[in-house]
């Protein structure tokens, strides 16, 4: 057992020490009425003890104590010379920073190595930034390289999202156990896993841009709607004051859905162009709903709306975007339309990344899209995405529909 105050002191210099592989040019030190307070020494008895304990590794070499200069029975300061670090960090088991660095350095270079069915060219630009940020010293969220067991576990399962051609829907969860992890892991790991697959992809990215769907309980909605139910019910749905939620387990109860609205339109941007368009359109003239990738709950909804109700359609103008318009006319019922999704020239051009051409070439390759050939061909000859995001078209200058100038039927 060690002394409480020694734990202390290590505990300090690790957390100080314990993330830096480059060796230290300075020695480490702690006030001795700090490192006392911090161990939880209050009685004199319990500090004469370990005075006396400092003392004896001060004569062994381990550690030098700095003593008042007239009273030199008080000591002022604790500090580990650099040549006794290796003394302290075998003492309580800690790690050697710089032999977990080469330990991650090591991992990466086996992951760039095994290379990526899909996207071979973004896998080792990702692996050799995150070297060189390694080598540095640097761990860019979520990647640690003190932590070697948790890189391998992110890498893996980084590798495993990207590799795997997703359709578009699949539950969260069933994507978790088809990689081999526990059935919420994604789930639990969200954060992290997006600002992994952000910086593989040289763009933010999502579990939900994969094709994942991450809830399938609600449906945001601005717009008028009734649904009739088997038992004869109904229910009539007015707030328009602000959007609301339908669940999909009442969508998927319903026998058929109807809307007073002209029109439906399908929103990618939740966040902020969703709820600028249900501003825009107090009196519900659209059916406006937020979703992506097509969720199960869309796909209740769209099957039990009026086959006549014509559906739009607006996302980004990336190829992303493209792809979540392609998967809609794919499960929808009646034609989907694009709105407002022309490519826009950027301030500061970004490229096609190797993902955006491959989908590019899959869009341009299916018959689904003939009728958008044009803007797809305008996205592949520019080189690049443009001004892709729908919300910096910003609020929509129209009340009601069409919203925006240019984008009517």
């Amino acid at each position: 057992m060690h002394p409480r105050w020694l734990a202390e002191f290590h505990r300090r210099w690790q957390a100080a020490r314990g993330k830096r592989p480059a060796a230290s040019a300075r020695a480490f030190g702690l006030g001795w009425g700090d490192l006392m307070d911090g161990a939880g020494i209050r009685s004199a008895e319990d500090e004469s003890t370990a005075l006396r304990e400092a003392a004896a590794l001060e004569k062994s070499g381990r550690l030098v104590l700095k003593r008042h200069r007239a009273r030199r029975y008080l000591v002022e300061r604790v500090t580990l010379p650099l040549a006794a670090e290796p003394w302290l960090r075998g003492l309580f088991g800690s790690a050697d920073p710089r032999g977990l660095r080469d330990a991650a350095l090591d991992l990466l270079r086996d992951f760039r190595a095994a290379g990526h069915p899909r996207w071979s060219d973004d896998w080792e630009r990702f692996c050799d930034g995150l070297a060189a940020d390694f080598a540095a010293g640097r761990s860019p969220r979520p990647f640690a390289w003190h932590q070697p067991e948790n890189l391998r576990a992110l890498l893996r399962t980084l590798h495993g999202l990207a590799a795997g051609d997703w359709e578009p829907g699949t539950p969260v969860r069933s994507a978790s156990v088809a990689l081999g992890l526990d059935s919420k892991a994604l789930e639990r790991h969200r954060r992290g896993l997006e600002a992994g697959l952000t910086r593989l992809f040289g763009r933010v990215t999502t579990l939900a841009g994969l094709g994942l769907v991450t809830s399938e309980s609600m449906l945001e909605v601005h717009g008028l709607l009734e649904l009739d139910f088997a038992d004869g019910s109904h229910q009539r749905i007015h707030a328009l004051a602000a959007p609301y939620a339908l669940s999909f387990a009442d969508l998927r109860r319903a026998t058929s859905i109807r809307s007073a609205a002209g029109r439906l339109l399908t929103v990618e941007n939740r966040k902020t162009s969703f709820r600028q368009l249900a501003a825009a359109d107090p009196a519900g003239g659209t059916l406006i709903v937020a979703t992506s990738f097509p969720t199960p709950a869309l796909r209740e909804l769209l099957g039990k709306l009026p086959r006549d109700l014509p559906h739009h359609h607006f996302g980004d103008s990336d190829p992303s975007g493209w792809l979540i318009l392609q998967k809609l006319r794919e499960c929808s019922p009646r034609p989907v339309r694009p709105f407002a999704m022309a490519w826009r020239p950027a301030v500061a051009p970004q490229p096609l990344s190797a993902r955006d051409q491959r989908l590019l070439a899959g869009l341009l390759a299916a018959p689904v899209m003939d009728d958008c050939h044009g803007e797809l061909a305008a996205l592949a000859a520019a080189g690049d995405r443009g001004d892709f995001e729908q919300e910096a078209l910003g609020p929509p200058p129209l009340r009601g529909w069409p919203f925006f100038p240019a984008a009517g039927d």
